[in-house]
């Protein structure tokens, strides 16, 4: 069935709607937009000096979030936490029900860079310049899970990298 053209009177209906309402919402959205992404911004470099504040004067400049997995938590645990754990706060992901609604500064970390997708497991790395960089490992697991080794293995080594220079750092 083909569709039928509008009419002239339908046209000028849908004009003036898009004359009338773009004006509306841009008034209305602007001022929002201009507010919240750089409150959004400010949050960010909050969370980052709170983080210093509290974590990066012990030296502890990573974040680490994984859960009980039995695709990667023994693996985590054997591998990683001997050689991250001085450098890192760790969040379980599968205590995530017990969480306080008035979430600690490694909560709020987590869900400001962590974001929606692949969060899990996580490494967000807090280098005392620059901005806080987040490695994802949920699709490196997936890959080794599959036999592909070497997406986990570059994500390792910058994670094991980061606790490099911490060390240096420290030195």
């Amino acid at each position: 069935m083909a569709k039928r053209p509008l009419s002239l009177r339908a046209r000028i209906g849908l004009g003036l709607l898009v004359v009338v309402l773009i004006p509306i919402l841009v008034v209305l959205l602007l001022p929002t937009l201009l507010v919240a992404l750089p409150g959004y911004w400010l949050y960010g470099q909050w969370l980052k000096v709170r983080w210093e504040q509290t974590w990066g004067r012990q030296g502890k400049r990573i974040l680490l979030v994984y859960s009980r997995s039995p695709h990667w938590h023994g693996y985590i645990e054997n591998n990683w936490l001997p050689r991250v754990a001085p450098h890192a706060v760790v969040l379980d992901w599968s205590d995530r029900s017990t969480w306080p609604k008035w979430a600690p500064l490694e909560i709020r970390a987590f869900r400001y860079w962590g974001g929606k997708r692949n969060f899990n497991p996580l490494a967000l790395l807090f280098p005392k310049r620059g901005k806080v960089r987040a490695i994802r490992f949920w699709q490196a697991f997936r890959d080794l899970k599959h036999g592909k080794k070497s997406t986990l293995q570059t994500a390792e080594t910058e994670l094991f990298g980061f606790v490099d220079a911490i060390r240096r750092e420290a030195a």
